[in-house]
């Protein structure tokens, strides 16, 4: 029992998350209280290392005022405890708010145990003093081109979608390229948030946070847009190394959207990914900016080992061929999507990804097939993250707030 949490609990006794704690081997329960005040009035005495608090749902202020008071009221009684929230269908500015009220943790109502069990393990481990436990780090996919309008998007939200089939809420797709971004178009998604306010608060990056950032598609996949308004200026290569060394942490997929030049975030980017799908068309402008990008990548020292090239439209004539393609590229072709422009464009102007919108279209099964041999164990890009990760997360605590990108 020397392990387990002290825990106070504010809420009904009926609560299904009284009863969870109840039944969990890492919390005794020290008290129970259905009133904030009465909880900070006697519970100094209990001296619990943990509160789990009820809120009501959403911004609806309870008879002891809004829930971000309610959080800073027990925070500021119990310095040296974690405070937990649970809430019911919370939008993802009232997680973000209850989360910088100090919860250490928001828990979705009905809680499972799986994840009361991952935050009751952090809050212990950092009582232990203990480092991080090493989690298999997930992969991370970039997919690329030189030249707009190629494809990129299609294959990334594609991609993205049927990978989260296979691990529904374990797959993010991120929208880096915020100048120019159709990620949110292409899924029909609305979010008050973007990959902005991940890059803005690197420090603060854990699964509460990246949770109330995110918004959810249909199909399971979690994705973390571009502004809803053009961002010209740069993503500063530090934020974007830090804020994918954290999502990696969290999700078993990532999938990148990058824009089409090598600026200094598109680089880290590309450097951080286990896969860049290398984007290109057959035509004579599409493969002569392919091969300068790949000179530059050499220059740049990003191994080319990591990348598959990915040719759309085959088919649409028959000037420039796939031999053609590779011996100007000079890497072999991984894969080649079929000219299917009306299926793409009706599936993009109902906001529904292609191989969902028609499933049995060439070009649905040609990027299910496509996503199918991204199901790899991670690579050497995952393995070397891993071991740069305390390196760089030592990078952010000692900076402070990152300034903006």
């Amino acid at each position: 029992m020397s392990e387990a949490l002290r825990t106070i609990f504010v809420g009904g006794v009926d609560s299904p998350v009284r009863r969870l704690l109840g039944d969990t081997p890492t919390t005794v329960l020290v008290g129970e209280f259905r009133r904030v005040a009465q909880a900070v009035q006697e519970g100094g005495a209990r001296r619990p290392d943990l509160l789990v608090v009820d809120l009501p749902d959403d911004r609806a202020a309870g008879p002891e005022g809004p829930p971000a008071k309610v959080i800073e009221t027990l925070t500021r009684a119990f310095p040296d405890a974690a405070v937990f929230a649970t809430g019911l269908n919370p939008s993802a500015d009232f997680v973000i708010e209850i989360i910088r009220a100090g919860a250490v943790e928001f828990l979705l109502r009905p809680v499972e145990p799986g994840h009361l069990a991952a935050a009751l393990e952090k809050v212990l481990r950092l009582r232990r003093g203990a480092p991080a436990p090493t989690h298999r780090a997930g992969r991370i996919t970039s997919v690329f081109s030189s030249k707009g309008g190629l494809g990129v998007t299609t294959v990334a939200t594609n991609v993205a979608v049927c990978l989260a089939e296979r691990s529904p809420r374990r797959t993010l797709l991120v929208d880096l390229d915020t100048r120019q971004s159709d990620v949110a178009t292409f899924l029909n998604l609305r979010s008050t948030y973007s990959v902005v306010d991940a890059l803005e608060n690197t420090e603060r990056l854990d699964a509460s946070f990246l949770q109330g950032l995110v918004a959810q598609h249909s199909s399971g996949l979690l994705v973390l847009p571009a502004p809803s308004r053009i961002e010209r200026g740069q993503l500063a290569p530090e934020h974007v190394q830090v804020m994918l060394e954290v999502v990696r942490s969290h999700f078993d997929h990532v999938v990148l959207d990058l824009r089409h030049d090598l600026d200094p975030g598109t680089v880290a980017a590309l450097e951080a990914s286990d896969t860049i799908l290398f984007v290109t068309g057959l035509t004579v402008s599409a493969l002569r900016s392919a091969a300068a990008s790949l000179a530059a990548f050499r220059h740049l020292g990003i191994s080319t080992a990591r990348l598959k090239v990915v040719v759309m439209r085959e088919g649409t004539g028959a000037d420039v061929t796939l031999k053609h393609a590779q011996d100007t590229i000079g890497l072999p072709i991984h894969w080649r999507t079929p000219s299917d422009y009306h299926t793409v464009v009706s599936a993009i102007n109902g906001g529904e990804p292609v191989v969902t919108a028609s499933p049995r279209s060439k070009i649905a099964r040609s990027l299910r097939e496509l996503a199918g041999t991204l199901h790899n164990r991670p690579g050497a890009a995952a393995r070397a993250a891993a071991g740069r990760q305390a390196s760089l997360m030592r990078l952010v605590w000692t900076k402070g707030t990152p300034g903006d990108v």
